[in-house]
């Protein structure tokens, strides 16, 4: 299959036939990496998968305001006066 260099903006593109996405398996939005095979060529190739060594649980609304003292008010900040478009 042809295809060919594109530039789109400042960037370039090659455009992948839908049916080569297809017959490789890899679908839309697939992480890949380009690589040189040298003498003029490319290849794209799935881009290993790495896990993140620690993934952070987002805390609950309880779990946030545990700490707080119940009753405890904070005290108003005077930001001062509007300076564009703000509507106090």
């Amino acid at each position: 299959m042809a295809t060919q260099i594109v530039r789109v903006g400042d960037t370039l593109t090659v455009e992948i036939p839908e049916e080569l996405l297809t017959q490789a398996a890899l679908p839309v939005g697939e992480p890949l990496e380009w690589v040189a095979n040298g003498n003029g060529s490319i290849a794209l190739v799935k881009k290993p998968e790495t896990t993140p060594t620690s993934k952070r649980k987002r805390k609950t609304l309880d779990e946030l305001l545990e700490g707080i003292p119940e009753g405890a008010r904070m005290e108003e900040i005077d930001w001062g006066p509007p300076r564009g478009a703000e509507v106090w």
